[in-house]
């Protein structure tokens, strides 16, 4: 399961400064970690950005990582509103 923070907008972009988009809704920071746009991955494959399918995809992209990466670290992060 992955570790859930809440950020503020001005700290997502902070931690993005100088990151490179590799795909769709993937992106790779500075530091060489990968970061995944739930939001993004939707509006790209034509699905409707709701919580359902943020629900959804989220589960989706943590289940393939888990059986492909299992010692990887996840931490889920979600902006303030």
């Amino acid at each position: 399961m992955a570790e859930q923070r809440t950020i503020t907008p001005e700290q997502a972009t902070e931690q993005m400064r100088g990151a490179q988009r590799v795909a769709p809704g993937i992106w790779i920071d500075r530091e060489g970690y990968v970061h995944i746009s739930v939001p993004e991955l939707l509006a790209h494959f034509g699905w409707p950005d709701t919580p359902e399918n943020r629900a959804i995809g989220t589960e989706e992209i943590e289940a393939w990582f888990a059986e492909n990466f299992p010692d990887m670290h996840s931490i889920q992060q979600d902006l303030e509103t």
